[in-house]
């Protein structure tokens, strides 16, 4: 699976604690994307109308000497436990996605809001230990 459809994923599974029922925004993942470096960092952003954007969270490959501490920190009156899981799963366990070399130095992720079958299909990743997903590249 790539890098970028996890990311997806997990955002996705955690859609209901970040945005309000019908409130017109999308999500922006974003972090330097150096395909022979780790991802040691990224951002997500809540953008609502007009562009307006605020911070979600920042998340970081967490210390290994506090294992059990996630690495995200959140923002802005943001939470929610299951985009820090995931994020924490992928930054974490990277080495199993994939990344275009071709892709440019700024890794971005846009995020509409996602369909009921987007939903399931991301809450069922989620739930499912965040391996390879049915469809996915690599399963």
């Amino acid at each position: 699976m790539e890098l970028d459809r996890a990311l997806e994923l997990a955002v996705v599974s955690s859609w209901h604690e970040l945005v309000s029922t019908g409130e017109p925004s999308s999500v922006h993942v974003e972090y330097k994307n150096v395909s022979t470096l780790p991802v040691a960092s990224l951002e997500v952003w809540m953008i609502k109308k007009r562009g307006y954007g605020m911070l979600v969270c920042r998340c970081s490959d967490p210390s290994p000497v506090v294992s059990q501490q996630s690495g995200c920190i959140f923002e802005n009156s943001y939470r929610s436990k299951t985009l820090a899981e995931d994020l924490d799963f992928i930054i974490r366990n990277q080495g199993q996605y994939t990344r275009p070399a071709d892709h440019s130095i700024h890794g971005f992720v846009q995020i509409d809001p996602p369909s009921d079958d987007d939903r399931k299909s991301a809450n069922d990743w989620s739930r499912s230990g965040r391996v390879n997903f049915p469809g996915e590249l690599g399963s």
